[in-house]
C-alpha cells in the first residue's frame, strides 16, 4: 500500500582496481538476471553483496546511507533520485539490465595506458519496512551494511539498481576521481 513506510538506501564500495575478476563477475550476474520480476532483482542485490562480501581484501574505502520515508510513492521518488545522481558521474553506461531489456556497448579507449587504479561498486536499493545500515569507518561496518541488504526479502524489494564504474577494461578511474565523484566515501579504517 502506498501508507507503507519505505526505506531508500545507498551502499558504495571502492575497491582496487586489481579487482578484475570482481568486475567480471558483476557483468555475468548482470548478463543473468531478469530484473523485470522481484526474483531477478533479488538475485542481482543478494549475488552483489555475496560478491563483495567474498572479496574484502579488495575493500579500500565505503560509505552507506539510508533514509526512511513514509510512502511507497516518496520511495520511488528518492530512488529514482539517487539513481539520476549516480549514473550522471559515468560518461557512458556501457552494461545495462533493466526491466530484462539489455544493453551492451563498448567503452571509448582513452589511450592514455593509466592501469585502473580504483572500482567503485554502488548499490541502491528502495526496501519496504526497516532496514538500516550502519555508518562505515571499519570493513566490519561495510560487512554488516553488506549483510542487511543481501538479507532483505525478495517480498519487501521495491526497486534495486547495481552500478559499477569503470564497466569497461578500456576505462579508468583514478584516486582523484574517485574523490571528485565520491565524496561520501571514506578510506576504511
Amino acid at each position: 500500500t502506498s501508507s507503507e513506510r519505505s526505506t531508500v538506501l545507498r551502499v558504495q564500495v571502492g575497491l582496487l582496481g586489481s579487482a578484475r575478476q570482481l568486475q567480471s563477475e558483476l557483468d555475468r550476474i548482470a548478463d543473468r538476471a531478469d530484473t523485470s520480476r522481484p526474483s531477478g532483482l533479488s538475485y542481482v542485490l543478494t549475488e552483489v553483496c555475496l560478491s563483495l562480501l567474498r572479496n574484502p581484501d579488495y575493500w579500500t574505502y565505503a560509505s552507506a546511507d539510508s533514509k526512511a520515508v513514509r510512502t511507497v510513492d516518496e520511495a520511488e521518488a528518492g530512488f529514482n533520485r539517487l539513481s539520476l545522481e549516480e549514473r550522471s558521474k559515468f560518461e557512458e553506461e556501457t552494461l545495462v539490465n533493466v526491466d530484462d531489456r539489455r544493453a551492451t556497448k563498448s567503452a571509448p579507449a582513452k589511450g592514455d595506458g593509466q592501469p585502473n587504479e580504483y572500482i567503485v561498486v554502488t548499490i541502491l536499493a528502495s526496501v519496504g519496512g526497516k532496514v538500516s545500515v550502519p555508518k562505515v569507518i571499519r570493513s566490519e561496518d561495510l560487512r554488516t551494511a553488506l549483510t542487511n541488504l543481501a538479507g532483505v526479502p525478495v517480498e519487501q524489494l521495491q526497486a534495486v539498481e547495481i552500478l559499477w564504474t569503470p564497466q569497461d577494461v578500456n576505462d579508468t578511474l583514478t584516486s582523484n576521481e574517485v574523490v571528485a565523484d565520491y565524496p561520501r566515501m571514506a578510506p576504511l579504517a
